[in-house]
């Protein structure tokens, strides 16, 4: 290949400097992550190489919470390459020490070749964004491609092997109409990873497109889980290695190869509706097996079960769901030959117990519920209530409710109000000591999605001064605060000051219209009033009080 994967070593992190607008200077923050991104990045150099060394002690609790992207396909690329760069560095090397170990030269490069070409002459907004990404990281768009598209880029013409383990990751839910209170469009999911792995790295992402509309993702990327500003909610869920039966539809998808993540984000970005996003998705190639979940404001949702170029698409009711749709990992539809349908013992009493949480509060299911049905620590199975591990013959679960395997976690938790356009976002698991999650609050951030970047941070600002405030009064009235309390409500204080200096030079940046500044600076300072409302949170109780 052209280059060759070093020994990962820990390195100091890749980072640049930050220059103060209007004389201001960035202060540390709390979690030791957000004051690496700059505030002037300049010109990034051609086309350097990853070379797969990168700082080997970043994790998933110290990574920044969002970064925002806007303007052109080519700009938010460039700004996305900016903020990311190490966390595109890592999953770059974990996904090249996969290919050297299974590919060639040959076909690596020609799998490189004919992805770049497909998106440069079909998908031109495509091209432009992973062109932009390779400016901003300063690498070239092959390793953009690979750092972006991950283990998908495996499989496209590679023929890789594909550990079908990793389709028994996440879950997703979808409600609305009768079954919420007050008709209210809701939306979740668990993103279920290695705790180590990239994924658990990358930042949410707010983009603000020219020509789509507005999205907001816990995940940015790498995520499973997307929301736009028409209300359109998208979340992903892997899937079994079913055969389809003659009901399913077979379908020809040559020459529309999308990553399977990534086209969740471009999908939400061009489409308005539900119908829209279902005709989109279903038209483009993909590589994994998994459950889509796709919804909108005007009550109309579909969970498309998905293998390769097969495809059912159910709608609720079809099983005898009422205004609501949830997906674990396996198929419902009887249009699948269900050969491996136990594959994953786990998947169906998981569904069962998410079900039964919310058909417990039909009618007035909240994103508390949601929460709760997704990050439940009991299972509900055959009728009854178990507390016991989820161990199905050696299959240990490993999602919420986590059991006892040692790799995979719940690494994202995501609830979307997309009436409101609100996104809660909790890091690992709503009990700490149930996470493998490093420096984990057990709580969640609120994030509202806004007309634009300042409204989006002015509203997580407003959020994380209640939040302080809040905790504030409560330590107060408790006699013996102990240190760790005081810690917590000290970095949550600490955290909206660093948030509001960065606001103020997003803010100077705006107004001189350097938009790739203020988005930079925007994502810090959001940053920070998210980690301030966890923090306070944090300071006064194990219970969640921002979502409800």
């Amino acid at each position: 290949m052209k280059r060759k994967v070093v020994s990962v070593l820990c390195c100091a992190s890749l980072c640049l400097s930050m220059v103060a607008c209007a004389g201001c200077s960035a202060e540390s923050t709390p979690d030791g992550a957000s004051d690496s991104t700059p505030a002037d990045v300049g010109s990034a150099s051609e086309n350097e190489e990853f070379d797969g060394v990168f700082d080997a002690t970043v994790n998933a609790g110290n990574a920044q919470e969002v970064v925002y992207v806007n303007g052109s396909w080519f700009d938010m690329g460039r700004q996305y390459g900016l903020q990311q760069k190490d966390q595109l560095e890592n999953n770059w090397t974990s996904v090249m020490a996969l290919i050297y170990a299974e590919a060639d030269d040959a076909a690596y490069n020609e799998a490189m070749g004919k992805i770049l070409k497909h998106y440069e002459a079909d998908e031109p907004a495509v091209f432009d964004f992973l062109s932009g990404i390779a400016d901003g990281a300063g690498i070239s768009k092959e390793d953009a491609i690979v750092a972006v598209m991950g283990s998908s880029v495996l499989n496209y013409d590679l023929m890789m092997h594909y550990d079908p383990e990793r389709s028994k990751t996440c879950m997703n839910v979808s409600a609305w109409g009768n079954m919420t209170q007050d008709g209210h469009h809701l939306g979740g999911a668990n993103l279920d990873a290695i705790s180590a792995t990239p994924a658990a790295m990358f930042s949410g992402m707010i983009s603000y497109p020219d020509d789509g509309y507005a999205v907001i993702a816990s995940g940015g990327l790498q995520g499973n889980a997307f929301m736009n500003s028409e209300g359109l909610i998208i979340t992903y869920a892997g899937g079994p290695q079913a055969s389809p039966s003659e009901g399913a539809e077979v379908i020809d998808r040559e020459g529309t190869f999308l990553d399977t993540l990534f086209a969740y984000w471009y999908a939400a970005t061009k489409c308005a509706t539900a119908d829209e996003a279902v005709k989109m998705l279903t038209e483009t190639e993909w590589i994994h097996t998994g459950n889509i979940n796709v919804s909108d404001n005007n009550g109309n949702a579909y969970l498309i079960e998905q293998k390769d170029n097969a495809f059912v698409v159910r709608k609720a009711g079809d099983y005898g769901e009422t205004d609501y749709l949830i997906a674990a990992n396996h198929f419902k539809d009887e249009s699948w030959m269900n050969d491996s349908y136990q594959a994953y013992p786990d998947s169906v009493p998981r569904a069962n117990t998410l079900e039964k949480v919310m058909l417990d509060e039909s009618g007035s299911v909240t994103p508390l519920t949601l929460a709760n049905g997704l990050g439940s620590i009991r299972y509900f199975d055959e009728g009854k209530w178990s507390e016991e591990n989820w161990d199905f013959g050696g299959f240990y679960q490993f999602h919420s409710p986590e059991g006892d395997d040692l790799e995979f976690k719940t690494i994202f938790r995501t609830i979307f109000d997309a009436t409101d356009l609100e996104m809660y976002v909790l890091r690992g698991h709503d009990e700490k000591f149930r996470s493998d999650v490093p420096y984990g609050t057990a709580n969640y951030c609120r994030l509202i999605l806004g007309e634009g970047m300042q409204a989006t941070n002015k509203q997580a600002e407003t959020d994380a001064r209640i939040a302080v405030r809040n905790a504030g009064a409560e330590l107060y009235k408790n006699d013996a605060v102990d240190d760790g309390s005081l810690e917590y409500y000290n970095m949550a204080a600490e955290a909206v000051h660093t948030g509001c200096n960065y606001t103020t030079m997003a803010d100077c940046a705006g107004a001189k219209g350097d938009k790739e500044q203020a988005a930079i600076l925007y994502g810090l300072a959001t940053s920070q009033f998210a980690n301030a409302q966890r923090y306070a949170q944090a300071s006064y109780t194990a219970e969640n009080v921002i979502i409800n």
